[in-house]
Parts: structure tokens; C-alpha cells; sequence
């Protein structure tokens, strides 16, 4: 029964509000009328002309009398710019037009005298104005009302989750243009280093994978999530630059069952947790690093993505405090993570003894959208 109605109502749904809204009046008018005439039907008088087609007359008379009155009434609502003055007139030339229709029509089809007699008239359209027609005006208008009021509600509703997620799509936006450029610097100070060292064999490796790395990166969906996979295809290249300029100093380890790798992240977050390791312990360690990237089940439908590393850990709560905190990198995957998943994202840094270091992203579940890049390459 729910499933019929709601495929009845759904086409209405996508109609505009205000057409919704006369649609809606139109049907509570028709199952007024109708109550109506069969209330008039019952009154003294009325057995003598009650056949089948002069009750369906009277229906169509006193239906079409009534929706014109009550379309009328509604349209002052329906505009958020009408003087109440205009409001509270169309409901008063309402209240006492609709008794004239109903005893109009209750004189054409249902008893004749009403019409050929003033004082019978007047009688009738008192008691209709006061008892019956008059104030259904009355009690369908404040139907209507309650109803205009919800639509409004759910379209003001609408336009607030739309400015919400425009604001929160530019912020994105705002963060990953923010941390294009801070890779791009890094990368290109990699390949200065190595101009500088002559070593024009690596420069122009270097220069070969970046190009690869920025090409994947305007190729990709306007989507703020990636798959681990394309994760890793993305970081694999940041790191290939990153072993021209450490060379041996630096090994990263993937322990990442199939399961995770199509799991949707931030985009942009291997690569910055790995950066972060670079410039803090490769950068300043004498021997190798190894770095493990790893994911791991959390609590709660959640996906642990955690990035440890050995060799050099700075000494001291503020260095390390400097390491989980410095440069744009972290900063802004928290921030993202924040605005991607509000409440249910987190990202900690911090030592795990003084020979690791580890950075623990912790989101929920969800699989991500196929990548557009294969379909870019062919």
C-alpha cells in the first residue's frame, strides 16, 4: 500500500512547489465537494431531484465555483511579497463567497425554492457561511498553509545542504590547490639539488616522473577521494624523484591486504605522510629509513591507515611535536579529513618508542569511484 502511494506521489515531487501546492488544493476542494453534496443530499427537500446525473451536476458546479474561489483565496500566500492587508481580504471575499456557490448550486440541482425564494435564500446562505461553507474556506486554507509552510521548510532545507556542500567543495578545493604547489616546490628543490650535484642522468629522471606524477593528477575524477591503489600509483612516483636525491637511504614497505586498495581516502594522502618522513628522519639520518605504510580493520566500520618509520627520531616532546605538526602537508590532510568525514576522522602523529614514529589515519569504510585515468590514457 506505502510502496503504490509513494509511486503515485513521487511524480508530484518533482513538480514545482507552488504547483504542488494548487494540485494539493484542487484534491482537499473535490473531497470537500463531495462530502458536501452528499450532506445536501440528506437534507429535507432534496429526495425529488437526487437522480444520478443531477447529483454529478451539482458536484461539477459547485466543484468548479469552489476552486475558482479557492485558487483565488491561495494565491495572495503563495507570493512572499503580498501585503497581508490582500491576504486577510482574499480570505474575508472567500468566506463570503463560497456560500454563494454552495447555495447556488444547492438551488439549481438539489432543491429549486431556494432560489425562487430571498428569504429562504438569505437563510441558507447564513447558515452556510457560518456552519458549513464559510468555514471550510477556513479550514482548507489553514490545511494549505500548513502545507506551503512544510514545502518552504524543505526547500529552505535544500538550499542550506546545497550551500554547505558548495562551501565545503571550495574549501576542499581551496586545500588541494594549497597543497599542489607545496609538492611542486619540494620537487622542484629535489631537482635543483641534483643540477647542482651534476648528476643531470637523475635530474632528468626526476623531471620524467614528476611530469608523470602531474599528469596523473590532472587526469584524475573532481572527486576529493582516491582509491589506495591510485594512492599508491601517485606516491610510487613522488618516492621515485624522493630515491634519486636519498639513494639508499630510503625503502618503503606496503603492507596492504587486496581488500583495502579499492577503500576510498582523501586524495593527496600517502604522499604528504610519506613527505613528512623524508624531511624529518631521511633527510637527516646517515643510515636507511625504512617506512612501513600499513591498513589495518578499525572499531566501527572504520579502516586504520598508518605510516611508521625507524632510523631518526627527534629527541625531545617538542621536536617531535614538531615533526607531527610541521608543514603544510599534515596540517592540511587534517583538515581535510575534518571536512571529508566531520566526527568519524581522525589523524594522529607521534612516537611509538625512540626508534619510531608513526602517523595514523583513521576514517570509515566506503569504496571508491572507478578511476578516470585509464579511460584518460586510452
Amino acid at each position: 500500500m506505502n510502496m503504490t502511494l509513494n509511486a503515485l506521489i513521487a511524480p508530484l515531487r518533482r513538480l514545482d512547489p507552488l504547483l504542488q501546492i494548487r494540485l494539493w488544493a484542487v484534491a482537499l476542494t473535490l473531497a470537500l465537494t463531495l462530502t458536501d453534496t452528499l450532506g445536501a443530499l440528506s437534507m429535507p427537500g432534496a429526495d425529488n431531484r437526487s437522480g444520478g446525473q443531477i447529483i454529478l451536476a451539482h458536484i461539477f458546479v459547485y466543484a468548479l465555483g469552489s476552486l475558482t474561489v479557492c485558487q483565488l483565496v491561495l494565491t495572495p500566500f503563495l507570493h512572499p511579497g503580498t501585503a497581508m492587508i490582500w491576504r486577510w481580504i482574499a480570505v474575508i471575499a472567500g468566506v463570503f463567497a463560497n456560500p454563494v456557490v454552495e447555495v447556488t448550486a444547492y438551488g439549481l440541482f438539489i432543491t429549486p425554492d431556494v432560489l425562487s425564494s430571498t428569504t429562504k435564500f438569505w437563510n441558507i446562505y447564513l447558515f452556510s457561511m457560518l456552519a458549513t461553507a464559510g468555514p471550510r474556506v477556513i479550514l482548507w486554507l489553514s490545511l494549505m498553509l500548513v502545507l506551503l509552510h512544510q514545502m518552504r521548510r524543505r526547500a529552505e532545507e535544500a538550499r542550506v545542504r546545497g550551500l554547505e556542500i558548495s562551501f565545503t567543495r571550495a574549501r576542499l578545493a581551496r586545500l588541494e590547490t594549497q597543497i599542489n604547489p607545496h609538492f611542486l616546490f619540494n620537487a622542484l628543490n629535489t631537482i635543483s639539488a641534483l643540477v647542482t650535484l651534476e648528476r643531470k642522468s637523475d635530474a632528468v629522471d626526476a623531471v620524467a616522473s614528476l611530469g608523470e606524477l602531474l599528469r596523473r593528477s590532472l587526469k584524475h575524477s573532481a572527486s576529493p577521494l582516491a582509491s589506495i591503489a591510485d594512492e599508491i600509483e601517485s606516491t610510487e612516483l613522488y618516492l621515485q624523484i624522493e630515491a634519486l636525491r636519498f639513494p639508499d637511504r630510503l625503502t618503503v614497505v606496503w603492507n596492504i591486504p587486496d581488500r583495502y586498495l579499492n577503500v576510498a581516502i582523501p586524495r593527496f594522502t600517502l604522499q604528504p605522510l610519506l613527505e613528512n618522513v623524508v624531511k624529518h628522519s631521511v633527510a637527516r639520518s646517515v643510515t636507511l629509513v625504512t617506512a612501513t605504510v600499513e591498513v589495518t580493520a578499525a572499531p566501527g566500520s572504520k579502516c586504520c591507515i598508518s605510516v611508521r618509520n625507524d632510523g631518526y627520531v627527534p629527541a625531545g616532546p617538542e621536536a617531535c611535536d614538531e615533526m607531527a605538526n610541521d608543514g603544510i602537508g599534515i596540517a592540511n590532510l587534517k583538515l581535510r579529513t575534518e571536512i571529508l568525514f566531520p566526527g568519524a576522522g581522525e589523524l594522529t602523529c607521534g612516537p611509538l618508542d625512540e626508534n619510531q614514529f608513526e602517523c595514523r589515519l583513521t576514517i570509515p569504510v566506503s569504496r571508491a569511484e572507478p578511476s578516470e585515468s585509464s579511460e584518460d590514457d586510452a
